[in-house]
Formats: structure tokens, sequence, C-alpha cells
């Protein structure tokens, strides 16, 4: 007669430590994910900063494009051959505003179809720190080139905001480029020339 021998089996189940285990390993995967979704908003939240500064600065660009190019707010605050060095850029390499020559935003003065400070701020573009001072910090610069074949009174813009992003530290900065033609310069011109 042959024995059978019935080997003992193991009971099945999960012990104590493989169940702690397993949740530490889907804890360190859940946190990941949501340092993830952190970062996700994050950076959405600076896009859409971003754009809205961009869109801030082509506004206030046309809207001094659209000035006369002897007004008073076009008054030019450099005029050489050559353009300034970092023309545009009030931002330094800190993130802190440089001391070079613009002009400030002022509602006090305002430029046809450009909004207004107080416009913004009811739209909700607020200074995440303070929500009663406007998110974009609005500044331009002129440079009038005098070259010899740069026609009087034909000016370079230069756009530049400023906005403080959420949990960075200094500013951030969009710099947009235009120019102001003097219709009457350039028409005198080119009858001289005729």
């Amino acid at each position: 007669m042959a024995r059978h021998h019935e080997a003992r089996r193991a009971p099945r189940g999960v012990t104590l430590l493989e169940a702690v285990i397993s949740l530490s390993i889907l804890l360190v995967g859940m946190v990941g994910m949501f340092r993830l979704q952190i970062f996700g908003m994050t950076s959405d939240e600076g896009g859409r900063s971003h754009t809205q500064a961009l869109q801030v600065a082509h506004e206030l660009l046309a809207g001094l494009q659209q000035l006369s190019p002897d007004d008073p707010r076009l008054d030019d605050q450099y005029s050489s051959a050559s353009p300034p060095a970092e023309f545009g850029h009030l931002l330094g390499t800190n993130g802190e505003l440089t001391t070079n020559p613009a002009a400030i935003w002022d509602d006090a003065l305002p430029i046809p179809g450009v909004a207004l400070d107080a416009d913004l701020i009811a739209a909700q573009m607020v200074d995440p720190a303070d929500p009663k001072v406007v998110r974009y910090g609005r500044r331009w610069t002129v440079w009038m080139p005098t070259s010899p074949i740069t026609v009087d009174g034909s000016k370079l813009i230069a756009v530049s905001v400023t906005w403080h992003e959420r949990g960075l530290p200094g500013l951030r900065e969009v710099v947009l480029y235009g120019s102001v033609i003097n219709a009457a310069a350039v028409t005198a011109y080119a009858n001289f020339y005729r």
C-alpha cells in the first residue's frame, strides 16, 4: 500500500506586514500624483498670468501707437543713433525694477482704448498679495533714433508689463516693441527727394 503524504499547506491570506508594505507603496504613488496635480495647477495659473500680461501689453502698445508722435505721453526718454542697452527691459537680473527711465501708467492720464487700473481690478486682475492693487504694472520707454536715414519724429516704443507670480520671488515681465511714425515728416521727406 502506498502512503500518500499530504503536504501541509500554509494558510492563505495576507499578513499584517504585507498589508503595511502594500499601503506604503500606494501612499508614495498617491503623494507623487498629488504633487503633480499641484504643479499642474500652478503652471496653469502662471500661463494664465503670462497670457493676461501679453493682452495688457498689446492693448497699451496699440493705444500708444494711435497717439500723435508729438503727444507728451510719447516724449522720448532716449535719443541716440543706436538703441540703449536693454531697451524696454525694466527688470534687473534680481527680478526687481531697475532705475531706467520709463513712463508709468497713470489713470489720471488715460490713453484712448486702454483699460484703466480700476477696470483691471474690476476684472479680478489683482495682485495675489494685495487684492486692492492691480496685478500688472504698465510702463513704456520711448527711443527716437537720430541716424541720418531716420525720418524726424518717428519713435520706437517698448512696453513693459510686470507682475508678481504667486509662490515665486521677484517680478515677471513681458516686453513688446512697436513704433509711432510721423506721417507728416515722412510725406515731407518723400516730397523733398522726388
